[in-house]
């Protein structure tokens, strides 16, 4: 499942909000490896018993199979009847606490800007809400789960009330050690099989996590990072980018934004695209990239970029987002998490982008590790450090996406 998220298209990240992913790899992960294997086992373990119960029963007593038989069809009837709502309830359960997950997830990531316009409350009640419906659904879950019980229960009880009145019945024709084998084996079985049929049941309902699971590992893939066609030695030598008749929309549903789009732009050119909000900038970097599928070709040195694998493409360009990333972990690696650079040419990247003096004050320099997605640096900052990991690249063609969004006051 992990390598099919890894695989999965940009798009499927724009949809799917980061909770619901939470959600599989946490609780639903956590049924398929912990709970399921050990309710499972233990049905098999109650199945077993009961089988060699009533086939010790039935040598010694045979009538005990009478009432038996439709206690056993009446378990299975009442079991496939609470498998109908138990599963769709389980599967409700399931749904609701993705928003829980995803709510906490922004609000430790903007926690600075709740706390400063004052919004504690709202996010607070926010919570509340997901929280409530979640909550909503799991005692759902648990009342359709007890009115199982109960019914299995009073059915259980049912069966030891005939097991009995047959034995006062017949109580001519057994001597008082098969009344007490009776009566044993009645209690023992009534155990059994509720406990079975329960158990049986929740196997079903946990196998709605592997129903999730299963829908995560077949997720549509983007290209293949590697192709046959590999690009020639040293490409781009020049980086000459050709769009001919491009049209790009983000999902085959969804109109396109890019339409028959002609341009080319030559080497060690500094071009510049502006627009409105939504003009299609940044889908034109993302056709670039081919986050999704271009229709038309792009080609860079007259190579058709769809001919490529991913790996291929996007090594040999540089990229600066809207949105600067900075990974949990050391100022090298998140410079040079390859390990390809001396530290010499870390320190020239740095100093390029005006960034030594910074990180030279850091406790352990290069080896200072950094907070999760760089919270110890401005904003601007951490676009500096993404452009010097660019620098590093030394790649021909070089992308700012919205290059003065971030920039620091000094």
């Amino acid at each position: 499942m992990f390598n099919a998220i890894l695989r999965a298209p940009v798009r499927f990240f724009d949809i799917n909000p980061i909770g619901r992913v939470l959600n599989r790899f946490s609780k639903d992960i956590g049924q398929v490896d912990s709970m399921l294997p050990w309710t499972f086992t233990d049905f098999i373990q109650v199945f077993l018993q009961i089988l060699g119960v009533i086939a010790v029963a039935a040598s010694v007593i045979p009538w005990i199979l009478i009432p038996v038989l439709p206690l056993l069809g009446l378990f299975l009837f009442l079991r496939r009847y609470f498998l109908q709502t138990s599963r769709d309830v389980k599967r409700l359960e399931s749904t609701t606490r993705s928003p829980v997950f995803s709510h906490l997830s922004s609000s430790l990531q903007g926690l600075w800007t709740i706390r400063a316009f004052g919004a504690e409350e709202r996010f607070q009640n926010a919570f509340d809400a997901h929280q409530n419906l979640h909550s909503e659904a799991f005692f759902l879950f648990l009342t359709t789960s007890r009115w199982f019980a109960v019914r299995l229960d009073g059915m259980c009880s049912v069966f030891v009330t005939i097991t009995t009145f047959g034995c006062l019945l017949l109580r001519d024709q057994l001597d008082a050690g098969s009344v007490g084998l009776a009566l044993s084996y009645a209690v023992t079985l009534m155990g059994m099989f509720q406990w079975g049929v329960r158990q049986s049941a929740e196997v079903e309902n946990m196998m709605t996590s592997v129903e999730r699971v299963m829908e995560y590992t077949e997720l549509e893939s983007e290209a293949p990072w590697e192709t046959k066609k590999r690009p020639p030695p040293g490409w781009p030598s020049k980086g000459l980018v050709t769009f001919d008749g491009v049209s790009f929309s983000y999902s085959n549903d969804s109109p396109p934004v890019l339409h028959g789009l002609q341009a080319m732009f030559q080497p060690q050119e500094k071009v510049g695209i502006v627009g409105r909000t939504g003009a299609g900038k940044s889908s034109l970097v993302s056709a670039l990239f081919r986050l999704a599928e271009p229709q038309g070709k792009i080609y860079i040195d007259g190579v058709v970029t769809s001919d490529l694998g991913l790996h291929d493409l996007r090594q040999k360009m540089s990229i600066i987002p809207q949105d600067p990333m900075l990974f949990t972990g050391s100022m090298r690696k998140n410079l040079d998490p390859f390990n390809q650079h001396s530290d010499e040419e870390l320190w020239n990247a740095l100093r390029e982008v005006q960034l030594k003096s910074v990180v030279e004050e850091l406790p352990g320099k290069l080896e200072t590790v950094l907070a999760e997605s760089g919270s110890n640096f401005s904003v601007g900052q951490r676009q500096l450090v993404c452009l010097a990991r660019a620098i590093l690249r030394r790649n021909r063609i070089l992308i700012i996406d919205e290059a003065t969004a971030n920039v620091d006051p000094r």
